[in-house]
């Protein structure tokens, strides 16, 4: 059985829901019954290692229902959580970034991300000789991500590792080889990667194959935004520009929609400057307003599958968004689509409600009156998905200040709008608003103004009057997000639930919100959370949040005295998400273990990445933040088969 993991955006050690509030057996994130793609070890089972057991704070927690609020947080919540900045902070235990209490209670000097001499000489040379070896195909994808993500020491070498693995036998391998190209991020791989991308005879030498099969194609796509996005030599960013517009041309109208899917989504995360070129008969690669232009291109061509041209709507939000030569016909373009359009079909109005959000403002300039009434009627009369997409639109819009009048009527019309949905609302929409206030407070907040009191008291109330494990959830996140005084209904909520869903949220959310008063609480959860692995993960990040050092040497302590796979890979993976330089060596030995499982392996090695990864926040989540996650080609979301680039670690 080939085991995987869910990505940084959803819960790695969550499992699925199914048994408690949705019934049926629903496999999702976490699981799998065969081969697919890269990722790395799966979440392993429940306490006895079969069957499994319930998720707590991810995506599985909605039970495969992609239009529930748990499926949209799970994959955007990593630019909320900022959970590295949290860890970097200091230590909000004792008020200080120089010491921690250890559990003796002595202190001791706080610990950091390993330094560069553990990396160079530790944790590369291990990664690279475990790739060395044939470990099989657990180990091998675990490894080759990790190593990239830590891009540290002997760039080249580094390549060279991960270029030869693009040959290998196993499919897994080879396109997880692939992707750690673009993980890395050093544009001396760009040209391999397009080798691939274009199915050349280099291409098909290099994967050993006679053709390049389609999905390590689209994961070459997406590598290459990922070079394009973090090279700093706009030849190198005009260059992956250039060979992701041909490649999604030529693709767009193929039977698999995975390679011009992942060029669009690619493009979308490659922002090319001037923003307008000077000759008319310029390439796209020559000026954003050319990448647009292509993109666009593709949104309004009737020949493409819908599935396909609804992928090009936030990308073209996403290079638009800050440019004021590009942002009103975007606008204009994306109001069409949901107000002039009948034959529009679901998936395209889902996309053009998140791009909206994206780009839209709350002043009074027509074009964005006009984005916030189609909005409006999405609310009202859209499909399931496009309202509830809508709320949150409507939420990002009215925090986000425009260039003229309108500002503050807008904030004020539209916190009136969800505390109303909020009072009144289906249970099934009722989540969703109160996900989409705490959305708007928490922009409101970063901005520099105070969140609204009264918003604050509407979610905590709600918590009271919709206690399930679904709602209370959500309510418990916007608290967090809002921030402030909402340390007693999280407590509250807290002590009173047995639920290990809500459990996980309020742990989330009172890290969010910086609630010191939660950590001791906290800390008996890890104790008692380790054949729990959602809980454990999603406890260990809410300690975290709140710069708690201590859970290091907790989880440490747990991993030391784990027996089985399922307790090994909840603890690794909660160390890589919270670990610190003292998770280091535990960690390596066991990678370097051979009695124990690959799959315990697996994860210890994707713990070391995690850990040693420089980057704010994780590498995917310029793919997962505002994905088309409900209408996705395998190779982006796969909740089945976890076998997508949203599914990696």
């Amino acid at each position: 059985m080939m085991f995987r993991s869910l990505s940084a955006i959803l819960a790695v050690a969550t499992l699925v829901v199914s048994a408690w509030s949705h019934g049926g057996t629903y496999r999702g994130p976490g699981t799998t019954t065969g081969p697919g793609g890269p990722s790395g070890p799966s979440t392993p089972g429940g306490p006895g290692g079969g069957t499994p057991g319930p998720s707590t704070g991810g995506a599985a927690d909605a039970g495969g229902d992609l239009a529930a609020w748990q499926q949209w947080w799970a994959l955007n919540r990593d630019q909320y959580l900022q959970l590295k900045r949290a860890l970097s902070e200091g230590d909000l235990v004792t008020g200080t970034d120089t010491f921690f209490l250890g559990p003796d209670g002595k202190v001791s000097a706080s610990p950091g991300r390993p330094s560069a001499d553990i990396i160079h000489s530790r944790i590369v040379p291990t990664l690279l000789g475990l790739l060395a070896a044939d470990n099989g195909p657990d180990i091998a994808s675990a490894g080759l991500l990790a190593t990239a993500k830590i891009g540290s020491g002997d760039v080249a070498l580094v390549v060279q590792a991960l270029r030869e693995r693009v040959a290998s036998a196993n499919q897994e391998i080879s396109e997880s080889a692939a992707l750690a190209l673009g993980v890395l991020a050093d544009g001396s791989a760009a040209g391999t990667l397009v080798e691939l991308l274009d199915d050349t005879s280099s291409g098909r030498k290099l994967c050993g194959r006679e053709e390049v099969p389609t999905r390590t194609r689209a994961f070459a796509a997406y590598a290459l935004g990922l070079i394009g996005h973090n090279s700093k030599n706009v030849d190198v960013r005009r260059f992956v520009v250039h060979h992701l517009v041909s490649a999604m041309a030529a693709q767009a109208q193929a039977s698999s929609r995975d390679v011009s899917v992942a060029c669009a989504i690619a493009l979308g995360i490659v922002p090319i400057d001037p923003i307008e070129a000077q000759d008319e008969d310029a390439p796209a690669s020559a000026s954003r307003s050319g990448v647009v232009a292509g993109l666009m291109r593709l949104l309004d061509d009737p020949k493409v599958s819908e599935f396909v041209r609804a992928y090009a709507a936030v990308p073209i939000a996403r290079l638009a968004q800050d440019e004021p030569a590009l942002r009103a016909s975007v606008v204009s373009t994306l109001v069409n689509e949901l107000t002039a359009r009948p034959e529009v079909g679901a998936s395209m109005r889902q996309s053009a409600v998140t791009a909206l959000g994206l780009i839209a403002d709350a002043d009074d300039e027509a074009i964005d009156v006009a984005a916030r009434a189609a909005l409006r009627s999405q609310i009202g009369a859209g499909d399931r998905l496009a309202r509830r997409l809508s709320l949150i639109a409507l939420a990002r819009i009215a925090a986000r200040r425009g260039e003229h009048d309108g500002d503050a009527k807008t904030l004020q019309e539209t916190r009136a709008f969800l505390l109303a949905e909020l009072a009144r609302g289906s249970t099934p929409e009722r989540p969703w608003v109160g996900l989409a206030l705490g959305i708007l407070e928490h922009d409101i907040v970063q901005r520099g103004d105070a969140a609204s009191i009264e918003v604050r008291t509407a979610l905590a109330n709600a918590l009271v009057l919709h206690p399930s494990p679904v709602e209370a959830g959500a309510y418990a996140i916007g608290l967090g997000l809002v921030g402030g005084e909402v340390s007693k209904p999280l407590l509250d909520l807290l002590d009173d639930t047995r639920d290990d869903q809500v459990r996980s949220y309020a742990a989330v959310a009172l890290g969010m919100a910086r609630v010191r008063a939660g950590v001791e609480p906290l800390r008996k959860l890890v104790r008692v959370a380790r054949y729990r692995p959602g809980l454990l993960r999603e406890v260990s990040i809410g300690l975290g949040l709140l710069g708690d050092k201590t859970v290091s040497l907790e989880l440490i302590e747990l991993l030391k005295e784990a027996q089985g796979m399922s307790a090994q890979g909840a603890i690794a993976t909660a160390l890589g998400w919270v670990g610190d330089s003292r998770a280091i060596e535990p960690l390596l030995a066991v990678a370097l273990d051979t009695t124990r499982t690959n799959g315990s392996r697996a994860f210890s090695i994707v713990a070391l990445g995690l850990i040693a990864d420089a980057r704010p926040l994780p590498w995917n989540v310029l793919f997962a933040s505002d994905s088309n996650y409900w209408i996705p080609p395998s190779t982006l979301f796969d909740p089945i088969g976890n076998a997508g680039v949203l599914d990696i670690l």
